[in-house]
């Protein structure tokens, strides 16, 4: 009797350990189990320099958002997501609504829409007070393809709050708030499509996102990011910015429910089809800085 206890006492500890052990990255499914929850908070630091905006300086500021995403079975995902510009110039700035449905445990397709304000905020009186609504909507894949145990072929992500970058740039207390779906080389998703009020253009993004991700340790994980992104314009005369993005991210599980990561992104525009050219940014002229603190739950 006291040893099938103590067998029994072994086994339940044994469970309670597995049950605390971290799962690599590379291992976890495209979308949350049923009943899951993940709660992030993600801070987005973005630096423009060269001509870009017609500035021969640079102009940078900071934007703060919050996601959640909720597992209603093993094989849908859905998800919100809101973000702010804090500095220069605090505001509301956009909400991303997301579904993500799993096609195979590695490979998901994503829905997202959305509206985003965009414009200048914290005007000090110099600047107009000016904003635009605008309207969006995507359609992506993530896909997770093990390459050996340590490393795998990636492309895109799933999570309203990973749509793409929230963007907010300026300087001396006035900040201009560009949204992630406009300018969507950063987005998640294949195509993205936006349009708004005050004969703002209509954009289509063309995004292929691939990554190579390395879990040398269940407990860290870094990916390389490249690939292919176009942003056509229909404003005027029709034009296109292609970009090729460059970016690495890192990721800490530092403990079962709780991930931390940091995003080193560059926009990489190379050239422009149509249109008048001057003024664009070089490669290395879009920089962003993204980190943030996931929790499961």
């Amino acid at each position: 009797m006291h040893i099938a206890r103590a067998s029994l006492a072994l086994l339940l500890c044994s469970a309670a350990a597995r049950s605390q052990e971290i799962e690599p990255l590379i291992d976890r499914p495209a979308t949350l189990p049923r009943g899951a929850l993940e709660l992030t908070l993600n801070g987005n630091y973005s630096n423009w320099g060269g001509s870009t905006l017609g500035l021969t300086g640079s102009v940078s500021g900071e934007t703060l958002a919050f996601g959640a995403d909720f597992g209603t079975t093993d094989e849908v995902q859905l998800g919100i997501a809101v973000a702010f510009p804090i500095d220069p110039g605090a505001g509301f700035g956009s909400i991303v609504g997301s579904a993500a449905f799993a096609v195979q445990r590695n490979l998901a397709v994503r829905l997202d829409a959305g509206f985003e304000r965009i414009g200048i905020n914290g005007s000090t009186g110099t600047v107009n007070v000016d904003h635009t609504n605008r309207f969006f909507g995507g359609i992506g894949a993530a896909l997770k393809a093990p390459i050996s145990p340590t490393l795998a072929f990636v492309s895109g992500q799933t999570g309203a709050i990973r749509f793409g970058q929230f963007t907010n740039v300026g300087t001396s207390g006035t900040g201009l708030y560009l949204g992630a779906s406009g300018l969507s080389e950063s987005s998640s998703d294949l195509l993205v499509v936006s349009g708004g009020d005050n004969n703002s253009s209509t954009n289509i993004g063309v995004n292929l996102p691939i990554g190579l991700l390395l879990q040398p340790d269940p407990r860290f994980a870094v990916t390389l990011l490249t690939g292919y992104s176009a942003v056509i314009s229909t404003a005027g005369s029709a034009q296109a910015l292609h970009y090729i993005p460059l970016g690495i991210e890192a990721v800490l599980s530092a403990a079962p429910a709780l991930d931390l990561g940091l995003r080193f992104f560059l926009d990489g525009l190379v050239t422009q089809t149509g249109g008048n050219s001057s003024g664009n940014p070089g490669y290395f002229d879009l920089r962003a800085v993204l980190f943030w603190f996931r929790v499961h739950v």
